[in-house]
């Protein structure tokens, strides 16, 4: 399913019917705060959903609050004259007669906190629909409810929408950078968000063991020994015969490739850093001399076991199986790909990290280590995938093979008892390995890995004439982001150096962008800024960022060229870029944020581009498709061809 053509279409049909649109926003609100009802609505998401529209610039933002306090107002009142006018027989009513519990649980709440019950329940789930028929029960005053029933009904609509109206607008302010990159970002969200609940599911029932049940705890570890040695032998046998996963594994490299950004080139080359044998070296050899310090030497033998033998397990499997990777980037045993090396050493230090700590630390924290331990070995396994390092059977053998072998020697480990130490023993040589270590490895690499892991293009060479006479077709005709939207034409080719391009027009008054300095966001939260003063945001063209930005100012508004690369050249080496050319104007969203948007004048604009570069460059126009054919109202379907006479 295309979700941000979803998302559009949503917009769109609230845009053309906003009176229905907040009608539904009340009686959203009404049935999310009704009597029962409530425990039907899934409200929280709604309510967000609603928020995000209404930062998005669909929706009034104010209207929209006082639509959905209207609702929760008239919800609750509704629930209260319910309670008022039975009392104690609406108990004898449906479903309170066949579900008593819920009654009962909001007649303790009430009775434990009296008129604040009201204000308190709106935020508490399992009592918000009941509360206000507990009051009406209990003859609470009318006039008493009412104020703290509108008070309660503001607040929980602020709470509710705000947070859902920053994240339409961020989203909003990110898409106009790229789709692709709203895409990424709501990925690693919905890691992070898997990540908690997996670990609040699971590691809720470890922190709940007690010293005398310690069978319970080497039964969970047993039980994930087999289930993650299973699916290792499923993902393997799956790998030896070709079967679906790894036909699989060609769609998800190339999604994930579609996805990539050079922020997150950025950042997952730095991720995936902090995963390599240089700085597992490092964790092991700072565990392990805490371990060695405090004489821990049991602790100390099977932390050592844990990495050497896990190091060699991927060694073995690697020299076994002979898998290549999408992209050659090591030699060796470890040039092949299954399984992760990265991923599968990930999850055994921080796991078996976790296990050492499992007696240790207080109850109410025992799952945190193994939250951090799967938090981690997803984020590093999710940066192989979209660094384009591993398959993802590659990935999915590295994480059951890890976790199969910490909870092998979890099961050993925990049978007997080892000295007491405190936790701070281990965490602190730890974060300050992370920190100290990793931001010199980082430093030290970094340069060198992101070339390691640049995408991989290949260059399509064309000859000048051929260029001319209609091989400029070949090259793309706007800028598509993930979605398949066509988000502006690309209406200038340009051969030759771009920073020629740059000196000449800088001498005509255009300025080079090759930072955003930071106040610049700050003005986008101002009521009436200066587009000159507003972020100008870049674009990515095919996962690229452009490799030239020039802005002109002008009066109330602001001319933009943009210059990205083609994957052509021309014979003799010149290459081709790609360009968009329009004019920006600052534009408020939602009351929060006023940002730049394109007007898409591009006819407009590109005929004060050529204008700019007549005296100095060669120009050509010509037509792709007549106007009439054109996906743009405001484009004539023709572009600009541009290069320098010393080229021909």
């Amino acid at each position: 399913m295309n979700w941000a053509h979803l998302w559009s279409e949503i917009v769109g049909w609230v845009g053309l019917h906003p009176i229905a649109a907040y009608l539904m926003i009340f009686l959203i609100s009404l049935s999310e705060s009704l009597a029962l009802v409530g425990l039907l609505v899934p409200g929280t998401a709604m309510m967000i959903g609603i928020g995000a529209l209404a930062g998005s610039g669909a929706l009034s933002l104010s209207i929209t609050l006082l639509a959905a306090m209207a609702g929760a107002i008239a919800g609750d009142g509704i629930s209260y004259w319910l309670g008022r006018h039975y009392h104690q027989e609406i108990k004898t009513l449906w479903p309170f007669r066949t579900h008593p519990q819920l009654i009962f649980r909001g007649e303790e709440f009430f009775n434990r906190h009296g008129g604040k019950s009201i204000f308190l329940g709106r935020f508490v789930g399992p009592v918000r629909p009941v509360i206000p028929v507990i009051a009406g029960m209990l003859d609470m005053p009318a006039r008493h409810f009412l104020g703290v029933n509108v008070l309660s009904a503001v607040g929980w609509s602020f709470a509710y929408l705000l947070p859902g109206a920053l994240l339409g607008g961020s989203l909003t302010l990110v898409n106009a950078v790229s789709a692709r990159l709203s895409l990424l970002l709501l990925l690693l969200l919905l890691l992070g968000w898997l990540t908690f609940w997996l670990s609040k599911k699971l590691f809720n029932l470890l922190s709940r063991l007690e010293p005398k049940r310690e069978q319970r705890l080497l039964l969970l570890f047993s039980l994930l020994f087999f289930l993650a040695g299973g699916l290792f032998l499923g993902v393997l046998e799956d790998v030896l015969t070709l079967d679906p996963l790894v036909r699989a594994d060609q769609s998800i490299y190339q999604f994930l490739q579609s996805l990539r950004t050079p922020w997150g080139n950025q950042l997952l080359v730095a991720v995936t850093e902090l995963g390599d044998s240089v700085m597992n070296l490092f964790i092991l050899l700072a565990v392990l001399a805490a371990l060695l310090l405090r004489r821990l030497f049991r602790p100390a033998a099977y932390w050592l076991l844990a990495a050497i033998g896990g190091g060699a397990l991927v060694q073995i499997f690697k020299w076994l199986v002979h898998k290549p990777r999408p992209i050659v980037i090591y030699q060796g045993v470890s040039g092949w790909g299954f399984p992760s090396g990265h991923t599968t050493m990930s999850v055994i230090l921080f796991g078996f990290f976790a296990i050492l700590l499992l007696r240790e630390a207080p109850q109410r924290w025992r799952w945190f280590p193994f939250a951090v331990a799967i938090g981690s070995s997803l984020l590093i396994a999710f940066s192989r995938l979209y660094l384009g390092a591993h398959w993802l059977s590659d990935v999915l053998g590295g994480l059951s093979l890890g976790w199969a072998w910490v909870a092998l020697l979890g099961i050993f480990y925990l049978r007997q008892e080892n000295r007491p130490f405190r936790p701070r023993l281990l965490l602190i040589p730890l974060l300050l390995t992370l920190l100290l270590a990793g931001s010199w490895h980082i430093g030290q690499r970094h340069e060198r890995d992101m070339a390691r892991y640049q995408p991989r293009r290949e260059l399509q060479i064309i000859g000048f004439q051929s260029w001319q006479d209609g091989g400029w077709q070949k090259l793309p005709a706007w800028r598509i982001d993930l979605a398949g939207e066509q988000e502006q034409p690309l209406t200038l080719q340009f051969a030759g150096d771009p920073q020629q391009l740059a000196m000449f027009l800088q001498k005509q008054g255009w300025e080079r962008v090759t930072a955003m300095p930071a106040k610049t966001l700050l003005n986008a939260l101002l009521p009436q800024p200066d587009v000159r003063h507003l972020p100008l945001l870049p674009q990515l063209a095919d996962g690229q960022r452009e490799q030239l930005l020039l802005v002109l100012n002008q009066r109330m508004q602001r001319l933009i060229l943009r210059l990205w690369p083609s994957g052509f050249q021309l014979q003799g080496g010149t290459p081709l870029w790609l360009g968009s050319i329009e004019t920006q104007q600052a534009v408020a969203t939602a009351g929060l944020l006023t940002l730049p948007r394109g007007q898409k004048d591009f006819n407009r604009a590109r005929g004060l581009l050529q204008d700019s570069l007549a005296a100095w460059f060669n120009l050509q126009r010509v037509v792709r498709f007549p106007e009439q054919d054109s996906p743009y109202n405001h484009w004539d379907g023709q572009i600009l061809l541009v290069w320098n006479s010393a080229i021909q």
